[in-house]
């Protein structure tokens, strides 16, 4: 019996890409302008839900020591996106990312060129997910008008 070998970065990164794109996903079917509580929310497919979960599994089980504190961060973003709470998927995801990155700026782990230009692909993929808080949801006429 050969000893399992923990996950290396780029294993780590493949996780993070795998969830993101099922977020995504998800993400592409809310409607424009609908930010707000949904009636009915919406759901993610079983088949979604299984295929999130058996990544947040997988991912769980070959973690190692390196990797471990990320846990907590893609089971809190299992829990949203199973419940279908798109935007309070993300969050977790980003603490992931920042953990990733100090982890880097720590010496902890070390990230090549590629896995941090990917990194920052993550972060701004997120970002495109969550809505613009700058944003008003409403345009209101000018308050002179009224």
């Amino acid at each position: 019996m050969t000893p399992r070998q923990d996950m290396d970065a780029a294993q780590m990164l493949d996780t993070f890409a795998a969830l993101l794109a099922a977020l995504a996903a998800l993400a592409a079917k809310v409607p424009a302008k609908s930010f707000m509580h949904m009636p009915g929310g919406l759901r993610p497919t079983d088949e979604a839900v299984d295929q999130y979960e058996t990544t947040v599994c997988r991912f769980r089980e070959r973690a190692g020591t390196t990797w471990r504190g990320l846990n907590e961060f893609f089971v809190a973003s299992l829990e949203a996106f199973e419940a279908g709470r798109i935007f309070d998927a993300v969050p977790p995801l980003f603490q992931a990312l920042e953990r990733v990155v100090e982890s880097h700026k720590d010496g902890a782990v070390r990230l090549t060129a590629a896995e941090q230009e990917r990194v920052r692909d993550f972060h701004r993929r997120l970002e495109t997910i969550l809505p613009d808080a700058h944003t008003p949801e409403v345009e209101l006429p000018k308050p002179e008008s009224y």
